[in-house]
């Protein structure tokens, strides 16, 4: 192994595959209170998810004549990986729902890409420039113009919550920079998210089967709109995860977390079109602030980045 510097800059493509990448995950949590609806509870949806997403992204592999090769250094980086990217913030976000606002943790998750700044920082992956750290401080000034009304309601009790919510954007931020640099050589991006969906399905699998509790049954006419949700959750997933994957290959693990600052306003746009919501003149501030700080983002604002190849 040898240690190489890549320059990492956000081309166009890139920042077109951001775009979509956070209109996915916006529709993702639309589909999942879509199926919520339909009497599936969280944890069902996001089992039956997991398994649908394994067989979608082996049947992939498959179709490309791939395959999966296990040894022992690339089962401990799936190990870490399943964790941080499922395992950990499934658990936290399951904890933290019944206490926590729609709205809060939509909050705290936006708070990714800086964990992924300072990890950046930490593990010596990325030079941050100067234009990434407005762009991050300007996308928090945007969900902040969003949700601090929400915050400062007289609601006690929730600090422990909130810092149990932390550690969702805390191991998405990690995540990123981690599979930046220590992805295994000669992995595509299909063969590492199919692995990583199996080894998380595996270790989540029980968790979600103690939390899940009785799943509904098809009705007479067969599948409705809550099975349909499932399904389109499971074909964004698809998308996003080849996206996030490619992006982190090529960009490194900064820029990948600003598509949490889309799928937020994502979120707010598919909730719009298909629940009838309706938002006050600030979140549409909020949306202007955002637009100036994906251009930021992606005016070639990375500098270098270090990591290992064969």
């Amino acid at each position: 192994m040898m240690r190489s510097r890549v320059q990492q800059r956000p081309s166009l493509l890139a920042s077109g595959l951001l775009l979509v990448m956070g209109m996915m995950w916006g529709l993702q949590f639309a589909m999942l209170k879509l199926a919520a609806r339909g009497g599936y509870s969280e944890p069902a949806v996001l089992l039956i998810a997991l398994v649908l997403l394994s067989i979608a992204f082996t049947a992939l592999l498959l179709l490309r004549g791939a395959r999966l090769r296990l040894d022992a250094r690339l089962l401990v980086f799936l190990l870490m990986i399943a964790t941080l990217g499922y395992v950990i913030p499934l658990i936290a976000t399951l904890a933290t729902v019944p206490v926590l606002s729609a709205g809060v943790l939509s909050l705290v998750a936006c708070l990714s890409p800086v964990a992924a700044l300072f990890a950046s920082v930490l593990m010596r992956t990325e030079h941050v420039a100067p234009r990434r750290v407005v762009a991050v401080a300007l996308g928090l000034v945007s969900v902040a113009l969003l949700l601090v009304p929400e915050l400062v309601l007289p609601e006690g009790g929730r600090t422990f919550w909130i810092l149990v919510a932390l550690l969702v954007p805390l191991c998405y931020g990690i995540e990123s920079v981690y599979i930046a640099r220590h992805w295994p050589g000669g992995m595509s991006p299909l063969q590492v998210v199919t692995a990583q969906t199996i080894a998380a399905t595996l270790i989540v699998a029980p968790l979600c089967l103690i939390w899940a509790g009785p799943f509904p049954s098809l009705g007479p006419d067969g599948p409705g709109l809550p099975e349909l949700g499932i399904a389109i959750f499971v074909i964004a997933g698809v998308v996003e995860s080849l996206i996030y994957l490619w992006l982190i290959r090529h960009t490194g693990g900064v820029f990948v977390n600003f598509g949490t600052f889309i799928s937020l306003f994502a979120g707010i746009a598919w909730g719009i079109v298909l629940f009838g919501e309706a938002h006050p003149a600030t979140t549409w501030l909020a949306v202007a602030v955002l637009v100036l700080a994906l251009g930021l983002a992606g005016q070639g604002s990375a500098g270098t980045s270090t990591s290992k190849r064969p």
